[in-house]
């Protein structure tokens, strides 16, 4: 029970404890908890309390775990239009709490992220946009993006040289996502606001480790919120299928010397903690530039998408042939056809 604790606790501070708060978004996430927690439903009474949006699946950089990065066959490419996106929000906005606002590609890329952003405050949901923040920003488009009601900026930089910095986040330059961090904190000043929260994400590998004490002297300078230190992760195109003796081997160059650092035991070359769980398919769905519909933010090839929100509309998708067997599969342990499956034999993504 102490995995359904924890989720029973998350949920309190995230969807009770929040100014999105509303009794038929509340009711609906209750009926959520208790078809995962306790029905394991295949077939859902209700819908996802969170969505991932991906603006845009391409980007400028070329990091070399990621599949957009490595040019990788297997996802079209191309910016989400304004009029499909709030189509979707339209439909399960009564229910929504919260949409982030990327998955496979760079957010700032698509000309209309802030027009995106704002829509979801009329619409009384929470936002985030994860990004490596090397686009070039003006100051009158950082405050209209402050203006947005963006909740959360996360910034992806794992250095702080340029030469650690591109190391993994190639073609990327330092100086201008340090400048354009700077600019959204001083602005934020300036207008008085609190929001967005800068998060600055820091993925520890083998050649950055050593600027961890640093990280605090430079997060003050910036005027950075808070600073999230994470634990470098595999090929994340092929983590789902993925052994994870096959993880370490081929994420090896990668991986920090210090293993506190790790999510790997070096020695066993398995990750330390293992989720025996999934409650994606329950909460949470994943929409991709082009309407196709994704489980988790780990299923990276279209082939094994469960439909397209965009052509049919989401709550199709939600509760079709394909939906369903996944939450069997999740459910039973036992293997339906559908993408999940290959986390029943490798383990699901923490």
């Amino acid at each position: 029970m102490g995995y359904y604790s924890f989720q029973a606790k998350r949920s309190i501070q995230r969807f009770v404890f929040t100014p999105y708060f509303g009794l038929r978004k509340f009711f609906n996430a209750a009926g959520l908890f208790l078809q995962f927690g306790l029905l394991k439903n295949s077939g859902m009474m209700g819908y996802p309390l969170k969505l991932s949006f991906d603006p845009s699946s391409q980007c400028q950089l070329q990091c070399p775990l990621c599949p957009t990065g490595q040019h990788a066959k297997g996802r079209s490419l191309g910016k989400m239009h304004f009029g499909s996106f709030t189509k979707v929000v339209d439909e399960l906005a009564p229910w929504l709490y919260e949409i982030d606002l990327n998955n496979w590609g760079e957010p700032f890329l698509n000309p209309d992220l802030i027009r995106m952003i704002e829509y979801c405050h009329r619409k009384r949901t929470r936002t985030s946009v994860n990004t490596n923040l090397n686009a070039k920003l003006s100051e009158k488009g950082v405050v209209a993006l402050i203006n947005s009601g963006l909740d959360v900026l996360y910034v992806s930089m794992d250095g702080i040289t340029q030469k650690t910095y591109e190391k993994y986040r190639k073609g990327g330059n330092l100086a201008s996502v340090l400048d354009n961090i700077r600019l959204v904190a001083r602005k934020k000043r300036q207008l008085g606001k609190s929001n967005p929260v800068i998060v600055w994400q820091f993925l520890v590998n083998s050649f950055n480790e050593h600027e961890l004490p640093r990280l605090q002297q430079v997060k003050q300078q910036l005027g950075v919120d808070r600073l999230a230190v994470g634990l470098l992760r595999s090929d994340m195109g092929k983590e789902i299928f993925t052994l994870d003796r096959e993880k370490v081997e081929g994420t090896k160059k990668w991986l920090p010397e210090n293993e506190n650092l790790s999510r790997y035991d070096y020695r066993k070359k398995e990750r330390k903690l293992k989720k025996k769980h999934c409650h994606f398919p329950w909460f949470v769905s994943v929409i991709n530039w082009n309407g196709s519909v994704s489980p988790c933010c780990a299923s990276y090839f279209e082939k094994f998408d469960f439909g397209n929100a965009f052509e049919n509309g989401f709550k199709a998708v939600w509760n079709n042939e394909k939906y369903r067997a996944a939450r069997k599969a999740i459910a039973s342990k036992k293997p339906t056809g559908t993408v999940c499956d290959n986390c029943l034999k490798t383990g699901f993504i923490d």
